[in-house]
């Protein structure tokens, strides 16, 4: 299992005048009060060149997970550092709060755990890195705790925010809405490539059941696997036991 900061080098993040050398001013953290010294300490030394602002947000969300007791062991040892490094660079990247709190929370599961877990956070943070926002909804759609059934309120909140993910097109009523169509159609195909994707990574498999009573099925039923659900609970999509929904 090599390290993640062996398998990939990443550039540096900052390419502009305006850019945070964290080198020179590590006082500039003093503009996110939740910092603690021992992550000001791991910045300096580790990251030579970020904007602050890209990783404020994740940095919040893994103090409310880590406090600086927990933190300053985990991060002494190279595997809590490559982790924490690991969720700098792709915090930096990331394009919404959703996928910061992912970050966060897989970086905190894997600086509080040791062995497997551990092994299994290192392993969902590569994958994590590959699976864009839509992916992730679209694995979620197959949780138990988001199905879809009467007096199941989590499920149903989350059909409701994610509608236009899961089902596109479904408000389009007008047979004469061609571009509305088409635009569905499009989605469609592109939700059966993502959940190849997600199958590709076992975190989908194909239901069998289904595929074997269909002789030219339009596309393929999937099933979310054991890995999937820890996946999902592992980047807080959902909540840990939340198989009911409750």
């Amino acid at each position: 299992d090599l390290d993640m900061s062996e398998e990939k080098k990443h550039p540096p993040l900052g390419d502009t005048p305006e850019t945070i050398a964290l080198e020179i001013v590590a006082s500039g953290f003093g503009a996110i009060p939740v910092v603690g010294p021992t992550i000001q300490t791991v910045l300096n030394k580790s990251i030579p060149n970020i904007r602050l602002e890209r990783v404020e947000t994740y940095l919040r969300y893994l103090q409310k997970q880590v406090d600086e007791l927990q933190l300053k062991p985990a991060l002494e040892e190279p595997v809590g550092l490559d982790l924490f490094e690991e969720g700098l660079w792709q915090s930096a990247r990331a394009l919404s709060d959703d996928r910061k709190k992912y970050i966060a929370e897989l970086v905190a599961k894997g600086l509080q755990e040791t062995g497997l877990e551990q092994q299994e956070t290192r392993h969902f943070m590569r994958i994590l890195e590959q699976l864009d926002d839509r992916q992730i909804i679209l694995l979620a759609e197959y949780h138990p705790a988001n199905s879809p059934t009467v007096g199941n309120e989590q499920g149903a909140r989350f059909h409701e925010a994610n509608r236009n993910v899961v089902q596109p097109g479904h408000a389009v009523d007008d047979i004469t809405d061609h571009t509305g169509r088409e635009e569905a159609q499009r989605g469609s195909r592109l939700n059966e490539i993502m959940r190849r994707h997600l199958s590709s990574f076992g975190l989908l498999e194909i239901d069998q059941m289904k595929a074997s009573v269909e002789m030219q099925p339009r596309s393929h039923h999937y099933l979310i696997t054991e890995i999937g659900k820890d996946f999902l609970t592992y980047i807080g999509a959902i909540p840990s036991g939340g198989d009911n929904g409750q």
